[in-house]
């Protein structure tokens, strides 16, 4: 038997090795892949730890991000201009919009990992951590393939598309996102959108450089 932390680390390691025939490579909790079209990440949430009945229980579950390379292109756009320095593909995080939403809700809600109440010592609960074991393989596979996915040709900009309710950032990553596709009116609608949420007028000369940038980017295309 071992205890809470000790099963944590094991569990997270087994989730590193599930991931390795996935291209995805890393270490402690966050495991990236880059691919032709960005970055794709999977990691382990932090953990929650809450009391029941006088018992630790430890709750956690796995995550997912995709970065489309557009979007890194415009971050180190923006870094250049702001004197910092440029950030590896490897390294890229953003715009963070869309994570494993839609997914089963078998497969999004977090395992609990109580300490077993017939051991001394605050040991993990054997049958929490069998059960957690027993469904990393078929959840490592869905995030795996959720951030893969998100990263294929216009998947990350179709699904912001159908935000039924966009905000700033969306139409933030929209622009960005549908220079690739060139100048158009899907291109001027969402440059319109993203003007007339701007809330923070203390923005509005970061918007200014956004736009230009997608239209200067657009007219290559």
């Amino acid at each position: 038997m071992v205890g809470t932390d000790s099963a944590l680390r094991r569990l997270t390691r087994e989730v590193g090795k599930l991931l390795q025939p996935y291209g995805f490579d890393g270490s402690e909790d966050t495991w990236v892949r880059v691919v032709e079209g960005g970055v794709a990440s999977v990691g382990r949430t932090r953990t929650l730890r809450t009391w029941t009945d006088g018992q630790q229980v430890v709750r956690f579950g796995l995550c997912l991000s995709a970065t489309p390379i557009a979007w890194w292109e415009f971050r180190n756009w923006r870094n250049a201009r702001l004197g910092l320095p440029r950030l590896p593909l490897e390294q890229a995080t953003g715009p963070g919009l869309i994570n494993d939403r839609g997914m089963p809700a078998d497969l999004t809600e977090m395992w609990s990992l109580r300490v077993d109440p017939a051991q001394p010592g605050r040991h993990a609960l054997q049958a929490d951590v069998d059960t957690i074991r027993g469904e990393l393989h078929r959840r490592v596979h869905a995030y795996a393939r959720r951030a893969l996915r998100l990263l294929e040709p216009d998947r990350y900009l179709d699904e912001l598309l159908a935000d039924p309710d966009p905000r700033f950032a969306t139409w933030e990553a929209v622009v960005v996102l549908l220079a690739d596709r060139g100048p158009g009116p899907e291109l001027d609608e969402a440059v319109i959108q993203l003007r007339a949420c701007l809330a923070d007028q203390d923005a509005a000369a970061y918007v200014e450089d956004l736009i230009a940038y997608a239209e200067s980017r657009a007219a290559l295309v």
